[in-house]
């Protein structure tokens, strides 16, 4: 009796899976890119929200707000006073969604608070993977005060002076963190 099993070789067999794992490998970092990108617009809508807010509230009181905490400016139960500038009702299309955890940078020109910049860390907190910033207003390129390094809306992680702080160190009116999983803000650790 002669039988003839038929089977795959294990030749055949590690082919197969060498490349079932060249296609995952490529799965993984298409989904990966995909993720990044995602994020990546999240936090460029949240900062260019802001800044639209911002331009609203610019149109009616002549200059832009001073602002020390986006938290208690942003809050629906918002109520102005002479040291708290609410910018909740010029938001819009409703509750401030910032994406995944980032640090927000705020600048508004100290002397007559007609320049406002706001920049978003695209790599989490303080760009902690170093991904880069993104920025938007109307402070581009300031070398007497304030951000004056900045002068593109994509600012690369490498051609900052400080790898956590877009623009020059201190030159910031406001720093806050966004804790995306709870939606809310945390002051900078």
């Amino acid at each position: 009796m002669d039988r003839k099993y038929s089977a795959f070789t294990l030749v055949e067999m590690l082919i197969v899976m060498g490349i079932l794992i060249i296609l995952m490998a490529v799965g993984i970092t298409a989904g990966r890119f995909a993720i990044n990108r995602a994020n990546d617009v999240a936090h460029q809508n949240a900062a260019d929200q802001i800044y639209t807010a911002l331009q609203a509230y610019y149109t009616d009181n002549r200059e832009f707000p001073t602002i020390a905490s986006f938290g208690d400016s942003m809050a629906r139960n918002c109520t102005p006073g002479p040291s708290l500038n609410c910018i909740n009702t010029y938001m819009g299309d409703g509750e401030f969604t910032g994406g995944t955890d980032a640090t927000f940078y705020y600048y508004v020109e100290p002397n007559r608070q007609q320049e406002v910049m706001i920049c978003v860390s695209k790599g989490g907190h303080a760009d902690a993977t170093r991904r880069g910033f993104y920025c938007t207003g109307n402070a581009f390129g300031l070398a007497a005060s304030g951000p004056g390094s900045i002068t593109t809306k994509d600012v690369e992680n490498s051609t900052t002076l400080n790898h956590d702080n877009p623009g020059a160190v201190g030159s910031w009116s406001l720093t806050q963190n966004w804790v995306g999983s709870s939606k809310s803000w945390s002051a900078p650790s």
